[in-house]
C-alpha cells in the first residue's frame, strides 16, 4: 500500500469515528431504551368489554375488547408527558373509567443521558420523542360491577329495575307499588 491509501483509511476511520459519536450525541437514552411507545395491558372480569381509550384532546386512540393490549405514545408534545382515559364498557355492567398518566422515567432519561446520551438527548430528543415519560398503570384488570338499573333509554324517563333491598326503608315506605300482570 502507498502513503495514499494509508491517508485514506486514516481519513475514512476518522470520519466513521466522528459520524459515531455524532449519532451517539443525537440520541436520547431514555428513547433508546425505552421506546417512544409502552405496551398497556387491560383485562376484565368478565371478558370482552368494550375498551376505548381517549387521548388528553379526546380523541380515541384505541377501540378494542378485552382482553387487549394497547400500544400508547409516552409523550403528548415538547417536555409533556402524554394522558389517556381508558372506559371499560360491557351491556349490563357499570362503566369503568381509568385514568393513565405520565411521570418522567429518572433513571435512563437523567442519568442515562448524563453518562452516554449527552446534552441533546436531555434537552432534545428524549422531550421531543416522549422516551422521557413512563406510563403508569402499567396494567389494568378491573372487575366489571353488575349494573343496578335497567332503562329503556338514555333520558332520565323510563322503568328502573332495582331490588327492594337496594332502596332506604323511609323512601320505599313513599313509593307508589304498581302490579304488573
Amino acid at each position: 500500500m502507498n502513503r495514499f491509501t494509508f491517508k485514506m483509511f486514516g481519513l475514512g476511520r476518522t470520519l466513521l469515528m466522528l459520524t459515531a459519536v455524532v449519532a451517539l450525541g443525537l440520541m436520547g437514552c431514555a428513547a433508546i431504551i425505552h421506546g417512544t411507545d409502552q405496551n398497556v395491558k387491560i383485562s376484565s372480569s368478565p371478558d370482552g368489554a368494550s375498551v376505548v381509550i381517549y387521548d388528553s384532546h379526546g380523541a380515541v386512540v384505541s377501540n378494542s375488547s378485552t382482553p387487549t393490549v394497547a400500544n400508547l405514545k409516552r409523550g403528548d408534545g415538547f417536555f409533556k408527558g402524554a394522558t389517556y382515559r381508558v372506559e371499560i364498557t360491557k351491556s349490563g355492567y357499570e362503566t369503568q373509567t381509568v385514568q393513565i398518566t405520565s411521570s418522567m422515567n429518572g433513571g435512563s432519561y437523567l442519568i442515562g443521558n448524563f453518562f452516554l446520551g449527552g446534552f441533546l438527548g436531555w434537552v432534545i430528543v428524549d422531550p421531543m420523542t416522549g422516551g422521557m415519560w413512563s406510563l403508569k398503570p402499567k396494567n389494568i384488570n378491573t372487575s366489571l360491577r353488575q349494573s343496578l338499573s335497567l332503562k329503556n333509554d338514555e333520558s332520565d324517563e323510563g322503568i328502573y329495575i332495582v331490588l327492594k333491598e337496594q332502596i332506604p326503608e323511609d323512601i320505599f315506605n313513599t313509593l307508589d307499588l304498581v302490579k304488573i300482570d
